[in-house]
């Protein structure tokens, strides 16, 4: 079994030695969205997080990625376990990745997803349409377990000088999407983003449709791309996570809700705080 453990910090030596790397591609260009500098200082800021023995987990958009998903990221999003939050935001900061909060309209729209977030400005920019950031969650938040996780080389960029960091399993981000949305109140801005990304993994990932979406009443392109047979496919591998007991306990009802969406049932069907 996987654990994330608090550590000891990293060396002076090794910490200065990010910094000063970071700071360099800092002032290489002033433009470091444009030369892809955004993906290398993650690259440099999740090596400092690993030398201080901090266990990294990936989420979000790099995980949808993983999982099919073609979406264009902007923000790099991982968890860490909750008792070293703090520690790893710190030294991010020392390496000169100053902590930008999301914008108020942000915050309103996407809700505990910024609130939650600690955000790491990664661009010289400061233009909210440029802005690209390193966030980091609280485990808990993600309501993930590192049982549930396997090691895998990140995603972030190829190649990478980190080493592996932890893959939550499919049948994990599914469950944990659903957690996340039943605990939201019917209607609330965060509910209907969180639908949309579960939506979207459904689309992509477990029917494997090219564009992630096809309209149930178009009959020739159901006709088409096969969406009977894809259907039946994503619901016998759902079925097979519920064999294998991926759920936890009193959770198996995620299993059969997730096969009555990928049937055509409406996302919003789930249960909801009230």
């Amino acid at each position: 079994m996987l654990h994330l453990t608090p550590t000891n910090s990293f060396s002076h030596t090794s910490f200065q030695k990010f910094a000063q790397d970071v700071k360099d591609l800092q002032s290489t260009t002033s433009s470091l969205h444009e030369h892809h500098h955004p993906a290398e200082l993650v690259d440099l800021a999740l090596q400092a997080l690993q030398r201080a023995k901090i266990e990294i987990v990936e989420w979000r958009s790099l995980l949808y990625r993983r999982m099919n998903v073609p979406n264009l990221v902007k923000d790099y999003s991982y968890a860490v376990a909750d008792e070293v939050f703090e520690e790893a935001s710190t030294i991010l900061e020392g390496l000169g990745l100053p902590i930008t909060p999301p914008s108020k309209f942000l915050k309103a729209v996407y809700g505990d997803l910024c609130n939650k977030g600690r955000f790491h400005r990664i661009t010289k920019t400061k233009l909210p349409s440029g802005i690209q950031n390193i966030v980091i969650y609280p485990l808990s938040f993600t309501t993930l377990d590192p049982s549930e996780m396997t090691l895998e080389q990140p995603n972030h960029m190829q190649p990478s000088r980190c080493g592996p960091i932890l893959v939550p399993r499919p049948s994990a981000v599914y469950a944990s999407l659903v957690r996340m949305i039943v605990r939201c109140p019917q209607y609330s801005r965060i509910r209907t983003s969180l639908q949309s990304e579960l939506s979207e993994l459904i689309g992509y990932h477990l029917l494997r449709l090219e564009d992630g979406y096809v309209n149930p009443e178009d009959e020739e392109t159901c006709e088409d791309v096969g969406i009977d047979r894809r259907i039946a496919t994503a619901v016998s591998l759902v079925r097979q996570w519920s064999c294998e007991r991926e759920w936890r306990k009193d959770e198996e009802w995620i299993g059969d809700a997730l096969v009555v969406i990928i049937e055509g049932c409406d996302i919003g069907c789930l249960p909801y705080t009230s």
